[in-house]
């Protein structure tokens, strides 16, 4: 009976429309798509009476259709919800206003929050973008080093990929696909790869070269050592002496650093390996995987010393949450690694197959196998990456069992790490712990890889906290006067109708993944309004747990900036537009969220722009003159000389002065491998002319970059930009 009143007071609107009741809405001026024709033309009025019509139709079928969605949730819900209904005049309303800024789905009326995840994703596109811009000048290396910050942001972050598509997944996915992309051009034109290169683009790079590596190249040094035995299957073909080449050349540097971390784990790891059964030399394995680095990352998603995607990783007791990945905890991701190797090699019965199935997957091998009737390693052919892999970690075992014989005397070798370990029953924050123990806080990270958090897990008992050796009885007799913050870690939430897991997360900022874990939920299970979620929220973010919506929206220059508790369907009703036309003006898909802080620009299309805008003549004024007004020429002689310390690269003196590394090179007789050391006195830079320019509102670095045919990077170095992001209006910037 409600819906058949509601239908009818939704028709009855329509027809007071059609017949002129403009004014019943409370801004006629808002809404209107045409202008009061004039009576003596009658051919616009006709075709304004078409117009109408067809806005009508489309009025009515819309209304129908809310409608028609609206019966059909409450009817699926009945059972589950009650609510106190809204009056048929509110209903009427929300339906009339549904059609004229776009029907309200859940993603429009999700409000924005101080998300931090977004954030990053915007931090990472900046950091992408940068690498673009480095590649269209054949900058390799600046490329590189922005490609790389963006992939470790993206590794960072606590988004679950391998499940049901998600605002945040879809986002993380497109972002890495894009990053990988224009990587792999860069990987084509660079030279020598840096000491701090990931992992995977050491296999990829090798990839790329191997057709063009000559293994007749190799170089072997005289050596006294004893004779080298291995517990797996060596081999010295053409593919191995091609991969040691290739160690001993382009991937030089990285291959140092992994050297020089060799140590770091090696006692922790043979005891394990030894433990489980399985080979010593399996320890190179993850040095071609990781480099020794517990916070390594792939392209494949893969993390930590023994590159564990997620769905394998708990397959072997690897557990992550919001606060911890276990793939990052040397202890455990060590006997997963190990036990993981075992039943691979019980499956295929050899060690090189069983390394080919660690990196191809167990199931494609087995098709290969199956599909070209042989279970000769040397003789399938299986994709690149997985042919390249094992002859790699061959090279890898043949050069760190004799370093000196194939020219890396000298390694540098990192301290072994060891800890104490203590149980904890309580949620502690890690820079009291540091205090109590006195350590820094950053070496308490350091031992402890896998949390991600500033504090240990909240609601844990028997937690396994690493500390630095010989601090166990200090922590012991202050553990129980520790404070914990467990109280502040959770937010309760109440569901409400229309709300799913991705939209609950998205609103605190945190991911699917993490509300699940806290309420022993699956992936398929259903949520119910009226009932409570217990969402972990980070303890080191203030969150506002009644988020009100704002009042008074205005926009600065057509740009407005999205504050707490803003929707999308509220910022196109305080300016008199769509939300369609607020994504279009934005490029902002349907399902993506908005968050605290975001740009959003007006269309100039919307009604009340006018009334809610705020422009800044001041700033127009300045750069609205003609071009040589807005740019002044300067030329300044740099004579300056330094000298190099200890961590130094060319790459950071570059950035420091604002120049160039090829530009350091030639001013220097530097070639390309020529290698920088402490106390070595370099010239940076002479006669450097720049002009200066005043940024715009909705300038990019980009653009500007752009503009001055110069990289992002130089602009950064010249001008001690630390975030991208906040680029303010009216900044002079040098421009070398």
């Amino acid at each position: 009976m409600k819906k058949i009143i509601l239908l009818s007071l939704c028709v009855s609107l329509l027809i007071f429309l059609g017949c002129g009741g403009t004014q019943s809405l409370s801004s006629p001026k808002t809404y209107a798509t045409a202008e009061k024709e004039k009576p003596s033309d009658s051919k616009a009025k006709s075709q304004s009476d078409k117009e109408k019509e067809e806005q009508n139709n489309e009025f009515l079928q819309a209304v129908l259709d809310a409608s028609a969605k609206k019966k059909s949730t409450e009817s699926n819900n009945s059972d589950k919800i009650t609510e106190v209904p809204h009056s048929h005049e509110e209903s009427t309303r929300d339906l009339v206003e549904s059609v004229y800024y776009g029907s309200v789905d859940i993603d429009d009326s999700s409000a924005a929050v101080d998300d931090d995840l977004w954030r990053q994703f915007d931090l990472a596109e900046e950091y992408h973008a940068m690498g673009v811009v480095a590649n269209r000048e054949a900058a390799w290396e600046e490329a590189q080093y922005y490609f790389e910050k963006s992939l470790k942001i993206m590794a960072n972050l606590d988004v679950e990929t391998d499940s049901t598509l998600t605002p945040e997944a879809s986002k993380y996915t497109a972002i890495l696909d894009n990053v990988i992309s224009d990587y792999r051009i860069t990987l084509r034109s660079l030279g020598n790869l840096t000491e701090d290169v990931s992992s995977a683009v050491l296999i990829e790079r090798f990839g790329d070269l191997s057709s063009r590596l000559n293994s007749d190249t190799m170089i072997v040094y005289n050596s006294e050592k004893d004779k080298i035995t291995y517990d797996i299957p060596i081999v010295m073909n053409d593919r191995v002496k091609k991969s040691i080449v290739y160690f001993q050349t382009v991937a030089k540097n990285a291959f140092i650093k992994y050297l020089t971390r060799s140590k770091k784990y090696k006692p922790m790891m043979l005891r394990i390996l030894r433990e489980e059964g399985v080979p010593d030399d399996l320890i190179y394995l993850s040095l071609v995987e990781s480099g020794y680095n517990a916070h390594a990352y792939s392209w494949a998603r893969a993390m930590g010393l023994w590159q564990f995607i997620s769905s394998t990783g708990r397959m072997y007791g690897l557990d992550r949450s919001w606060w911890y990945d276990e793939r990052k905890d040397p202890e455990k991701s060590t006997r997963a690694a190990a036990k993981y190797l075992k039943d691979l090699y019980k499956r295929f019965g050899s060690w090189d197959l069983a390394m080919a199935a660690y990196n191809g997957g167990p199931g494609r091998v087995s098709r290969t196998i199956k599909k070209q009737k042989t279970i000769d390693f040397w003789k399938l052919r299986l994709k690149r990456e997985t042919m390249d892999y094992v002859p790699l970690i061959m090279a890898a075992t043949i050069i760190s069992k004799n370093p000196v014989k194939y020219g890396f005397p000298d390694i540098e070798h990192e301290s072994e790490i060891m800890w104490d370990e203590v149980i904890i029953d309580k949620c502690l924050e890690l820079k009291v712990i540091a205090r109590e123990v006195g350590c820094s806080l950053k070496e308490l990270q350091y031992i402890n890889p896998e949390l991600l958090r500033r504090y240990t897990p909240p609601n844990t008992k028997g937690y396994k906290l690493k500390l630095p050796v010989g601090t166990k009885t200090q922590f012991l007799a202050a553990y129980d006067s520790m404070p914990s913050p467990k109280e502040t870690s959770w937010v309760k939430h109440k569901i409400r109708r229309g709300e799913a897991i991705s939209t609950i997360a998205a609103k605190y900022g945190v991911s699917q993944y993490a509300i699940l874990e806290a309420n022993n939920l699956s992936r398929r299970s259903k949520i119910y309004a009226g009932k409570t979620l217990i969402v972990p929220v980070p303890l080191d973010r203030n969150y506002n747990r009644s988020v009100s919506k704002p009042s008074g929206h205005k926009a600065q220059n057509s740009i407005y900036a999205v504050r707490s508790g803003d929707t999308m369907w509220d910022i196109a009703r305080a300016f008199g537009t769509t939300v369609q036309k607020l994504r279009r003006e934005n490029s902002i898909v349907r399902g993506s969220r908005i968050y605290v802080g975001q740009k959003i620009k007006i269309p100039s299309s919307a009604k009340k722009l006018k009334k809610n805008n705020e422009t800044s003549s001041k700033t127009y004024a300045k750069t609205s003159k003609s071009k040589k007004s807005k740019t002044k020429s300067i030329a300044k002689s740099q004579d300056k000389t330094y000298k190099v310390r200890s961590g130094d690269t060319l790459w950071d003196i570059a950035r420091k002065y604002g120049t160039t590394t090829s530009a350091i090179r030639k001013i220097n007789g530097l070639g390309r491998s020529s290698r920088i050391y402490p106390g070595q006195k370099l010239k940076v830079s002479t006669n450097v002319k720049y002009v200066i320019h005043k940024v715009r509102r909705g300038e990019t670095l980009s653009a500007i970059a752009n503009k001055y045919r110069t990289s992002i990077a130089r602009i950064r170095a010249n001008n001690n930009i630390d975030n991208p992001n906040r680029l303010g209006v009216g900044a002079e910037l040098k421009i070398y």
